[in-house]
């Protein structure tokens, strides 16, 4: 506990660090470019002082800053009063516009956006949480809870098995079985529920969730604990779609080498992190 604290104490110290700023100044540009309707965004430190900020109107970063951390330690007291877990997200309606806040990083990071009243707070939702897991990225620090991806599965559309990532499973023959698993699974519900429309999304097992995800040629299987399904399946789906547009030209004719996929795990890297 003791040293993560000092590799997050560490890591907050290098706010100042010109090549930091500007990578975080680019993560919050593409945000606002990415979503509509938000008027800026800043990221506080715990003390609610500006690490970074994109703001398009006359706000003052320094405000929104302290305004951040504010809310984010008001909402987390809230939750702690009534004995429930603090909330991930918070919103504040206003008349005006509307400001959103994610925390993270055991609360020593916090990402505040304003945007219109008529954007879409659902997508605001995911964008902000993805934006902020490639905040934490850039930092080096935790994003979500500790317990983290146990297990992710990248299998062809057809059951074979492309790279399987673990922490507890260690041969060929446990994976190969669980993966086939995996398919023959989702294939029985699409069977079984064929007249109506959906895929099979998430299959939960005692206090572990499987989230699929899928791409063109492939789906993806993550195995978590006590995690964000959206924040999985958008750090899984970003993943995914680097592979399969790396892989372009293997995957529709794919004959099962898998040494054809050399580099692979470069885009499943920050998934294994999450």
């Amino acid at each position: 506990m003791q040293r993560s604290e000092s590799r997050r104490k560490a890591a907050l110290s290098n706010f100042s660090d010109e090549g930091i700023e500007g990578q975080l100044g680019k993560i919050l540009s593409e945000f606002r470019r990415k979503t509509n309707g938000i008027r800026g965004s800043v990221i506080a430190d715990g003390n609610g002082l500006t690490v970074a900020s994109d703001i398009q109107s006359g706000v003052s970063p320094a405000v929104l800053s302290a305004m951040s951390t504010l809310i984010a330690q008001s909402g987390a007291r809230v939750f702690e009063n009534i004995q429930m877990s603090g909330p991930s997200f918070l919103i504040m309606d206003g008349d005006q516009a509307n400001v959103a806040v994610v925390q993270f990083a055991a609360g020593d990071v916090s990402l505040l956006t304003l945007v219109d009243r008529a954007a879409n707070l659902g997508v605001l939702k995911l964008e902000m949480k993805r934006t902020a897991a490639r905040i934490a990225e850039a930092l080096g620090l935790a994003f979500g809870t500790a317990s983290g991806i146990s297990e992710l599965f990248i299998i062809t559309k057809a059951g074979i098995l492309i790279r399987h990532y673990s922490d507890s499973l260690r041969t060929d023959v446990d994976r190969d079985i669980l993966s086939g698993m995996l398919v023959a699974v989702q294939e029985f519900v699409k069977q079984t529920l064929s007249s109506k429309a959906g895929n099979l999304d998430e299959l939960r097992y005692g206090t572990y969730t499987v989230h699929f995800v899928r791409g063109l040629h492939t789906i993806a299987a993550a195995v978590a604990k006590d995690m964000d399904a959206e924040h999985v399946k958008y750090a899984v789906s970003d993943a995914l779609q680097d592979f399969e547009d790396r892989y372009a030209g293997i995957l529709p004719t794919w004959n099962g080498d898998v040494t054809e996929f050399a580099g692979v795990d470069e885009c499943f890297e920050k998934v294994l992190k999450t």
